[in-house]
C-alpha cells in the first residue's frame, strides 16, 4: 500500500525503472555525470528544449546530495502521484521532482538543497517518459547537448557523501547509528506526503 492508499509497483526493466500507479505507467531512467556548469538558466533552458522535442520530463540534481538511484526513483514516484491527484507543490512536474527529491514543500529551499549549482559538478539526471525509447533518446540528447560526461558512479553512496547528505537533510549522528543514510533520506521524502 502506498501513502495514498493505492498499490504502486516499480519494476527494473533494461536498466530503467517502470513505475505504475494512479498516473498510469511511466518509465524512468537515472544517470550520473560530470559537467562544468557555467550558466544554470542556459542549462535548464536546454533541458526544457530536449524534453519538448522528446515529450519527456527531466531534471538535473546535485549528485553530492542524492542518496543513490533509489532516492530519485522514490521521489519520482511520489511526484507523479502528487501531480496526478492534485496534491502537487509546483505547477510543473520537473519542479515537483526537485521538491520531492529534497523532501521540501518550498520550491526555493528544494532547489538550494538538491538543485543544480555552478561550477564543476557531479550531476544526477532523471528522465521520465511513456516509453523506454523516449527516455533513452532523451538521456542521450541531454548528455550530448549539455556536454555531460556520463559517470554513473557519482550516484553511489560513498563515505564522502554521507556527511553532506546528513547536513542537507538534517540527519543526526544518532539517527545514523540506527539506520543507513539512504533509508533515512527515503523516509524524509515519504514524510513530505503527510505534510499536504
Amino acid at each position: 500500500m502506498s501513502i495514498w492508499g493505492k498499490s504502486l509497483k516499480t519494476f527494473l526493466v533494461s536498466g530503467m525503472f517502470e513505475l505504475r500507479g494512479p498516473f498510469g505507467k511511466r518509465v524512468v531512467d537515472i544517470a550520473g555525470g560530470r559537467a562544468s556548469v557555467t550558466g544554470i538558466d542556459g542549462y535548464l533552458r536546454e533541458l526544457t528544449n530536449v524534453d519538448r522535442k522528446n515529450r519527456t520530463t527531466s531534471q538535473l540534481f546535485n549528485a553530492s546530495r542524492i542518496a543513490g538511484k533509489e532516492h530519485l526513483v522514490h521521489a519520482a514516484r511520489l511526484a507523479l502521484i502528487a501531480h496526478s491527484t492534485g496534491r502537487n507543490f509546483a505547477d510543473s512536474l520537473n519542479v515537483e521532482l526537485v521538491c520531492w527529491a529534497a523532501a521540501e514543500r518550498q520550491i526555493s529551499r528544494a532547489f538550494e538543497k538538491v538543485g543544480l549549482c555552478r561550477g564543476d559538478k557531479n550531476l544526477a539526471i532523471l528522465t521520465l517518459g511513456a516509453t523506454r525509447m523516449q527516455v533513452k533518446r532523451t538521456m542521450v540528447d541531454i548528455t550530448r547537448r549539455l556536454e555531460i560526461e556520463r559517470k554513473d558512479d557519482v550516484l553511489e553512496l560513498v563515505p564522502q557523501k554521507v556527511s553532506e547528505i546528513s547536513e542537507a537533510f538534517s540527519i543526526s549522528k544518532d539517527e545514523l547509528k540506527i539506520a543507513p543514510i539512504q533509508k533515512l533520506v527515503l523516509e524524509r521524502v515519504a514524510l513530505l506526503a503527510l505534510e499536504k
